[in-house]
C-alpha cells in the first residue's frame, strides 16, 4: 500500500513539473524567491524637511505625535511620518516641532506599526 502512494505522490508531481501557464497568466503555484546578495538600502523619497547631515546621518524637522501602539512616538513632515527610536523623552513629545538627526531604516521592523523607523542620534527643538 504504501508503495502504491509512494507512486501516486511522484506521478502528481511530475504532471504538475511540466506544466506550463499561458503568456500573461498569473501563476497557479507560489514562488518563493531569496536574494543573497545585499546592497544598500533604497534611497528615500524627496521630503522638504529632509536635509543630509554627515555620511549616513540625515536631519529631519517636523512634528510629534503619538502612534497608534502604545509608547510609539511619530514624527510627522508632512509628507512622510518616521517612527523615533531613541529620541530625547524630555524634547520629543507629542505636540512638539523639533529636529532630529540620525539614520532612517525603510523596511525595518518595529511593534509599532507605523511610519519608517529612524535612529535619532540627536534630539533638538524648533521654533513653530
Amino acid at each position: 500500500m504504501r508503495g502504491l502512494a509512494a507512486v501516486l505522490v511522484c506521478l502528481m508531481l511530475a504532471s504538475c513539473a511540466g506544466r506550463q501557464e499561458p503568456p500573461g497568466a498569473p501563476p497557479s503555484h507560489s514562488t518563493v524567491v531569496r536574494s543573497s546578495t545585499v546592497g544598500p538600502a533604497t534611497p528615500l523619497p524627496p521630503d522638504p524637511s529632509f536635509s543630509r547631515a554627515s555620511a549616513g546621518d540625515v536631519t529631519v524637522r517636523g512634528t510629534v505625535s503619538s502612534g497608534v501602539e502604545s509608547g510609539c512616538l511619530v514624527l510627522d513632515t508632512g509628507s512622510t511620518q518616521y517612527l523615533l527610536l531613541g529620541a530625547d523623552p524630555a524634547i520629543a513629545v507629542a505636540g512638539a516641532r523639533i529636529e532630529v538627526t540620525g539614520r532612517p531604516e525603510p523596511g525595518g521592523m518595529t511593534t509599532c506599526q507605523q511610519g519608517t523607523p529612524f535612529h535619532v542620534e540627536s534630539t533638538r527643538r524648533i521654533n513653530p
